[in-house]
């Protein structure tokens, strides 16, 4: 744990006398509650984003470096000497931010940032510590180490060079690994930006959700690991491990996918078809041996692989056992396989001429319905448009349904009742129907999309047959005009052709046998992946104990705050998915389905769920840094007693600090504004630090 000593903003200007004229500001906080208040617009915003950039947390507030700052700190600033005189302007020539930090073990430091400087040797993105408190910054008997840390870069929570990594080891806070969609090892440090998420509640975008300013880092569930860390459970460790898992089942899933792809691709290149292909991941290993290979040699009839291979061996054998003979000798059967040949060219060539119209048709067909679904998902819409102009009376306040622009009555009926004796639908009859014809249309495009894809395939084998019978045809023409002494080289063509069809047949066997093979590989991992998640086992019974004690002093926190959208037995922190570790609501003890507090609180209860919350994980949490900073936590129409409320619960929280911002002269609701006087009458004088800043003046002023 740590807390915040001392703030101090040093700026040289250009009205500065010599470097040591400066301006700005310096602030002494406490353990426990410390209170800045002050007006609109006096440097409540410009004292807490400091504190934001000292400790390189500038990324909760949506920006890296200096650019989270307001111009004052970095180009300039106004001071008015009186309420009479007008204000000067000072230009910024460089400027730096101080903050004195201290540890459990009172080791105190002091860190030095700065926002803008006349030299290039000095990096914003630097930050760097001195082994010091402020007090003997300029002590020339006390020698002081210095260290300069970098933040904003690669490696900024690992690196023994990154601030972060050595503001965990001052904290003496280990982070821990967890798993990271973002890293090709799969981990990552809990990066200390995504915990402070969850310590720093700015008033821009703090209030409208928990942890609302974490940046994105690529950590899985990063909500939920923090809560684990912050309350020390042993569940950061498991569901760390899942996640890991998780990401390889997912790998393992997707690599599947593209298996079965392969199947499709070898179809096309062989004109084959593959069946019995598992779509979903199986470790059923008699599923991927089922897939087999089968052969259309016409529209109706498949054979199995073996078949279609022994029918080709066959027919290669008998080329080899007849002598290869000469043109004269088989002048009679050649012109009798020309004829032969020919004919069947011709008859193959008007059937796939025919087939490709068939298949024209089909997808022509598949056209239309894709464009009729089209329109029928269109009237669906008009229809629930026109659902909720009836039901929210859109038309009429009044209730008559009459036309705003020519007052024509308007009937919720799709058709006019004059002179028609036809039944008519209602406007959810209608819409019903529709929906209906959706998913029959929807349906026969499916079985479309299916008979298209397999009369592709079949296509693409009627044409290469098509092919084969073109270089045979001119091969036996070659032998009809040849020397009869010559050797028949159709003969030889067709042994060729032949024994290039079994080559290819095998080469397929070898790819399936492949695949399938890979395929139980990958089935196997992901066997042994179910069994890793099965050990894992779930989080132990200290774990509930810290869950059930943080549970009970949110809820004692969020009542004690005023709460009241909901009763006490209707809200519990979550242990299991969605909403992990977070507040939910249940509409009874034993409803299965719980809600995000958000959606059913109203906004300024929201507003006391923070605060709760926030409060409950830094009395609770074991490995928390020990300090908690609202900005303006009045929001929402909340009202003055849970202000108090609030003040008072920080009060008594001693033995860590907790930061306050507020104005003092703004409107909380229709019937009251911020008292301070009111919001501080009930705290102990020795149990809180007020830091008033000037109704005149802003923060920035002559050092």
């Amino acid at each position: 744990m740590f807390k915040i000593n001392k703030l101090k903003a040093e700026i040289l200007s250009d009205k500065s006398e010599d470097i040591t004229d400066l301006y700005g500001f310096e602030f002494q906080f406490e353990k426990g509650l410390n209170i800045i208040a002050g007006p609109n617009s006096r440097g409540k915003t410009t004292i807490n984003t400091c504190i934001y950039y000292a400790l390189g947390m500038e990324e909760l507030l949506g920006a890296h470096n200096e650019k989270a700052l307001d111009k004052a700190l970095k180009e300039e600033f106004t001071i008015k000497p009186s309420e009479e005189e007008e204000g000067i302007n000072y230009k910024v020539q460089s400027s730096k931010i101080l903050l004195e930090i201290e540890n459990d073990n009172n080791e105190i430091v002091f860190l030095e940032r700065y926002i803008t400087t006349n030299t290039e040797d000095i990096k914003t993105s630097n930050i760097t510590v001195y082994n010091s408190s402020l007090e003997d910054r300029d002590n020339d008997n006390i020698q002081i180490q210095q260290n300069i840390l970098f933040v904003n870069g690669r490696g900024n929570n690992e690196d023994p060079n990154s601030f972060y990594n050595w503001l965990s080891g001052f904290m003496n806070l280990e982070l821990p690994l967890v798993s990271n969609s973002s890293r090709t090892d799969n981990y990552s440090p809990l990066y200390l930006q995504t915990i402070f998420s969850a310590l720093f509640i700015e008033q821009t975008k703090g209030w409208s959700d928990f942890f609302a300013t974490m940046p994105f880092f690529g950590i899985t569930k990063a909500k939920e690991k923090i809560v684990e860390f912050l309350l020390g459970l042993n569940e950061i460790r498991l569901s760390t491990e899942k996640d890991v898992l998780n990401k390889e089942k997912n790998l393992i899933t997707d690599d599947w996918k593209r298996k079965i792809k392969a199947f499709s691709y070898l179809e096309k290149q062989t004109s084959s078809t593959i069946v019995n292909v598992p779509e979903e991941l199986t470790t059923d290993k008699s599923e991927i041996e089922k897939i087999n290979v089968v052969f259309s040699t016409s529209e109706n009839e498949k054979v199995t692989f073996n078949h279609f291979m022994t029918e080709k061996t066959e027919m290669v054998k008998e080329l080899e056992n007849r002598p290869i003979s000469t043109i004269k000798e088989n002048r009679e059967q050649t012109v009798l396989e020309f004829n032969k040949q020919k004919q069947e060219y011709f008859e193959l060539k008007e059937y796939i001429e025919k087939f490709e119209g068939k298949l024209r048709i089909d997808k022509q067909q598949d056209f239309n319905l894709k464009n009729q679904l089209s329109i029928v998902d269109v009237e669906i819409k008009d229809h629930i448009n026109l659902q909720k102009v009836f039901s929210e009376n859109i038309i009429n306040e009044h209730g008559a349904n009459q036309c705003p622009t020519c007052t024509q009555p308007v009937s919720t009926n799709l058709i006019n009742t004059r002179n028609i004796s036809i039944p008519q639908l209602t406007l959810d009859e209608n819409t019903n129907f529709l929906r209906s014809q959706k998913k029959i249309i929807q349906t026969s495009i499916n079985s479309l999309i299916e008979t298209i894809s397999e009369k592709e395939v079949l296509l693409t084998y009627f044409k290469n047959n098509l092919r084969q019978k073109e270089i045979l045809i001119k091969s036996i023409s070659k032998d009809l005009i040849s020397d009869d002494r010559a050797f028949s080289e159709s003969e030889i063509v067709r042994k060729l052709q032949l024994e290039r069809e079994i080559e290819k047949l095998d080469d397929l066997k070898n790819s399936i046998s492949a695949l399938k093979a890979e395929l139980v590989e990958l089935a196997n991992k992901y066997h042994n992946n179910d069994i890793k998640m099965g050990t894992l086992g779930k989080s132990e019974q200290e774990d509930e104990n810290k869950l059930v004690s943080f549970e009970t002093k949110y809820k004692y926190f969020l009542f004690g705050f005023g709460y009241d959208s909901n009763e006490k037995y209707q809200i519990s922190i979550n242990r299991k998915e969605p909403f992990k570790y977070f507040p939910v609501y249940k509409n009874h003890r034993n409803d299965n389905i719980p809600q995000s507090i958000r959606i059913n609180s109203s906004a300024s209860d929201f507003v006391r769920n923070v605060w709760a919350y926030s409060l409950a994980l830094l009395q609770n949490g074991i490995n928390h840094p020990g300090i908690i900073m609202f900005d303006e936590p009045g929001q929402h129409r909340t009202n003055l007693n849970s202000l108090k409320a609030l003040f008072k619960t920080c009060s008594e929280i001693g033995e860590r600090q907790t930061i306050i911002f507020t104005s003092i002269d703004k409107q909380l609701n229709d019937d009251e504004m911020i008292d301070l006087d009111l919001l501080i009458e009930d705290l102990e004088s020795d149990k809180y630090k007020l830091i008033r800043l000037d109704n005149l003046h802003k923060v920035i002023r002559k050092l």
